[in-house]
């Protein structure tokens, strides 16, 4: 941010500009100078701005109140604003008054990543309706905003989303399941392993994990199989605690 702190109208104002100028960087610093210092005067105009006509406001709004829900430095459902926030968020995915569901996906994604961000169980029922959305970048702010919820609504959404057509969803979700939830059962052990030969290899090596740690033996010659020749883009600590998981020696050494 420059020395000179824009006020909450101009911060929206220049957000909208660095967006349409393809600057998301500078957009998201606006959008953390607004969650730190725009207070109620920021939830008033992202209230404002969460029903307007332009597509691009309404993103903004979204992202601004999914920031809100929090006070700086602390988590988001300690946040002064959290109750407000939330029914805003909530009242952007679906219309109650014209009956209508939120039509662009960029929005819907801003608004699925802010009721995440919140971690309210009220905004459950919304998340699991979207996690069939046709566009990808919706489904991937659905896996984000299931994570870490122990019901058992989103661990079946985060379940099918692992095995989604789109390899960064897949792994979000199944970077959930297998590190993010301490949960363990058939159905989500029978889900990683469809994972272990995925094409991607950061979700195969979730997978491997997820398995390894709730100490499950199909992930024992997928593990050793990777190992011959492990790619760079995988994660060796992940590989490490998965061998001690299944009291494997490493044969890297």
């Amino acid at each position: 941010m420059s020395t000179t702190e824009p006020g909450t109208i101009e911060a929206f104002d220049e957000a909208l500009r660095r967006e349409a100028a393809g600057d998301e960087d500078r957009r998201w610093e606006l959008v953390s100078h607004l969650h730190v210092h725009g207070g109620r005067e920021a939830l008033d105009v992202a209230a404002r701005w969460s029903g307007d006509r332009d597509a691009a406001r309404r993103r903004l709004a979204a992202d601004v109140l999914g920031q809100l829900g929090a006070a700086p430095g602390r988590a988001a459902a300690d946040g002064p604003f959290r109750e407000e926030a939330l029914a805003l968020l909530l009242t952007m995915v679906r219309n109650e008054t014209t009956a209508q569901d939120e039509p662009d996906p960029g929005v819907l994604s801003s608004i699925t990543t802010g009721l995440g961000h919140i971690g309210d169980v009220r905004s459950l029922e919304p998340l699991v309706s979207l996690h069939v959305h046709p566009d990808a970048g919706v489904r991937y702010s659905v896996a984000f905003a299931l994570l870490r919820r122990p019901e058992p609504a989103a661990l079946d959404a985060l379940i099918t989303l692992s095995a989604d057509e789109d390899v960064q969803v897949r792994d979000w979700a199944t970077f959930g399941l297998a590190r993010q939830t301490d949960e363990d059962f058939p159905r989500l052990r029978d889900a990683l392993a469809a994972r272990l030969a995925d094409d991607d290899v950061d979700t195969r090596v979730e997978a491997l994990h997820g398995l390894a740690t709730r100490g499950d033996e199909r992930a024992r010659q997928p593990l050793l199989d990777l190992l011959e020749s492990p790619p760079a883009s995988s994660d060796p600590e992940l590989l490490s605690e998965a061998l001690s998981a299944l009291r494997i020696a490493d044969p890297r050494r």
